[in-house]
């Protein structure tokens, strides 16, 4: 092999073009959002896998001892950010799976409900903007999921 050639394999090997590999997919639950994917063209370092959205829109109702659903109850707004998932590539690769984008805290009863000693239950969860973030050193790759409402 030529010294150019063997330049050439080297800066190849060592060449980082971040993308992700197939489809992101998230699962909702009341619990919050789980995403998975791949990344590939990463270098070797360390790198953190999180998943952010605009907004999550959590409908609460309240509940009284009877087990009846009191009408009326409102809408909380609020901006998440899911913890950091560490990962070290592989042959600058990396799979996370189950990056969780958590449920906004329950509100206690005196909050939201007409009678503080009714139990509140959360009925649905609506995540605007949702994107998963992947950074490694200087590089970070954005993937954008928009709304997650299924």
């Amino acid at each position: 092999m030529t010294i150019a050639a063997t330049a050439l394999a080297i800066s190849t090997a060592t060449a980082q073009s971040p993308h992700f590999v197939g489809a992101v997919t998230c699962d909702k639950s009341l619990s919050g959002l789980s995403c998975s994917g791949k990344v590939a063209g990463l270098g070797s370092s360390p790198t953190a896998v999180f998943v952010t959205a605009s907004s999550v829109e959590a409908e609460y109702v309240c509940v009284n001892r009877g087990n009846n659903i009191a009408p009326g109850q409102g809408t909380e707004h609020q901006n998440v950010t899911g913890p950091v998932q560490n990962i070290s590539p592989r042959n600058g690769q990396i799979t996370f799976r189950n990056v969780l984008l958590p449920a906004p805290e329950t509100p206690s009863a005196g909050e939201v409900c007409p009678n503080g000693n009714w139990t509140v239950r959360l009925l649905h969860l609506t995540f605007n903007d949702v994107a998963v973030h992947v950074v490694q050193g200087d590089t970070h790759l954005i993937k954008d999921l928009g709304d997650i409402d299924p």
